[in-house]
């Protein structure tokens, strides 16, 4: 090999030695179509890396050496409930009553549930175990459980079979929570299996509302990033920069109005899709 070949090898494996750190495990597919090699040239980056003890093969995907959960990593520390909290009454303003509101996987979308006892004729359809009794509590409206197997949490319900279940729900609303905005326009998820779920549902619902764990833009790329052509309204915790406002921007995201003080909002001001639209991803 030239150096500039050897580089280029090296700089893909360290690539992906982070990924599986970061996310547990990956499989031979996912790795090949998010770095556009081969799926041979990925399993003999694979045998490289398990000679070095970075992971562990097992069928068809490659295991961290050191496993970690599922839902692969936090990269900063939870926001404070006095940040979240403008966020939830911002996204609570966008549902409107006798909607069907999908509550997402994550730390702050079931936080919602308070704020929507003064929605009348509300139906909520939740993603998580832990949620229902609040749930059950505050809300007079109807309150669904997505069907699913358990996630590593042992309480969000996930899979093949949660996604089959949004079929089930006519969704207006979807709320869901991304890390941050990557620079090349996507919503930086914690895992693929995020991304499909969050995928399936915002092709369902008429409203998408993501709310962000951190203002700031990303330079990272991930396998698991959810376009911005799958949302309509995008909920920060604080202004974002110049640029983020250009990226959100190029997705026909444009600032709304907001109180002093409140969190940052964008959105697709003209755009309501039809609910429940059953397209495909």
């Amino acid at each position: 090999m030239t150096f500039g070949i050897r580089s280029a090898v090296l700089q893909r494996r360290l690539k992906i030695a982070d990924w599986i750190r970061q996310h547990g495990q990956m499989r031979v597919d996912e790795l090949s179509e998010a770095l556009s090699v081969s799926a041979v040239t990925i399993r003999g980056d694979l045998n490289y890396l398990e000679e070095q003890g970075l992971l562990v093969r097992s069928f068809g995907k490659a295991i961290a050496a050191r496993p970690t959960l599922p839902r692969d990593r936090q990269l900063s520390t939870p926001l404070a409930k006095s940040m979240v909290l403008p966020m939830l009454r911002l996204a609570a303003r966008l549902i409107e009553p006798d909607h069907t509101l999908l509550v997402g996987h994550g730390d702050m979308p079931g936080q919602i549930i308070p704020l929507l006892a003064e929605i009348p004729g509300l139906t909520v359809v939740l993603t998580s175990l832990d949620a229902v009794p609040l749930a059950r509590r505050l809300l007079d409206g109807r309150v669904h459980v997505l069907g699913g197997e358990l996630g590593a949490d042992a309480v969000s319900l996930e899979g093949t079979a949660a996604l089959r279940s949004l079929e089930l729900f006519p969704i207006t609303d979807f709320l869901m929570q991304a890390e941050t905005l990557g620079n090349d326009g996507g919503l930086l998820l914690a895992s693929r299996q995020a991304q499909r779920f969050c995928t399936a549902a915002g092709y369902r619902a008429g409203r998408c509302i993501a709310l962000l764990e951190r203002a700031a833009l990303s330079l990272e790329k991930r396998p698991s990033e959810l376009s911005l052509d799958l949302v309509t309204d995008v909920v920060l915790p604080t202004p974002p920069s110049a640029r983020a406002a250009e990226v959100l921007a190029a997705a026909g995201l444009t600032p709304v109005v907001a109180e002093p003080g409140s969190a940052a909002h964008f959105s697709h001001m003209n755009l309501r899709r039809t609910a429940g639209n059953g397209a495909s991803p």
